[in-house]
């Protein structure tokens, strides 16, 4: 037996509804898919541009390390080879120093005042020669201390800045202090803009009066 008119129209009438329903369900799918993908595709490429931002400020900071280490390196090396110079100017003086002693005893004037006198002036000489060696040297090592310490710090602050940059909470404060900095500067702007206006009234007012 078949449906009568009335059923038949009615399972027509239902098939249809749920068509529609399925139609608007695979709109709405289709929507929020849409706009899941853009917001995807925006994330990626903010996070691309950021992450090429972070990149171009290593790069920076790496080449300035680099011509910083550099022209240090250059430095110490100019003050070594003055040390060098120094050394081989004292070492010259110093044996000419001792073929002038030696010379004095062969004389056999050893024993005379004045020999005495001169033999004293040239241990003196060298004690303070020797003394001026190591103060430099010690010098140099503590200014190589320096800058291994300094070289370090700067390393360690830019790891730390860049694991600060990484969290998006405090991305997201030093966007907001940026932001709020520039509307503090727009605001400082239109004050000084308006000020001279309010005089201005103020000296009419007063003239009119």
């Amino acid at each position: 037996m078949g449906l009568p008119v009335g059923g038949r129209r009615r399972v027509f009438m239902d098939l249809i509804l749920i068509s529609q329903i399925l139609a608007v369900t695979f709109c709405v799918v289709v929507v929020f898919a849409a706009a899941y993908y853009l917001g995807y595709r925006r994330n990626v490429r903010k996070f691309e541009t950021q992450s090429e931002q972070d990149r171009e400020e290593m790069l920076t900071i790496e080449r300035a390390l680099k011509e910083f280490w550099d022209h240090e390196k250059q430095r110490l090396e100019q003050e070594k080879e003055e040390l060098n110079r120094r050394i081989g100017f004292l070492e010259t003086r110093l044996d000419q120093y001792r073929r002038k002693a030696a010379g004095i005893g062969m004389m056999g004037l050893r024993k005379s005042k004045v020999t005495d006198m001169f033999i004293t002036l040239l241990i003196e000489n060298e004690s303070l020669e020797e003394k001026l060696f190591l103060q430099n040297l010690k010098l140099k090592q503590e200014r190589d201390e320096f800058l291994e310490n300094e070289l370090r710090s700067i390393s360690y602050k830019r790891i730390l800045l860049s694991e600060l940059l990484a969290q998006s909470e405090v991305r997201r404060e030093l966007e907001r202090a940026i932001n709020d900095k520039g509307r503090l500067k727009r605001l400082e702007i239109k004050q000084k803009d308006i000020d001279p206006l309010v005089a201005e009234t103020s000296d009419e007012a007063e003239k009119t009066a």
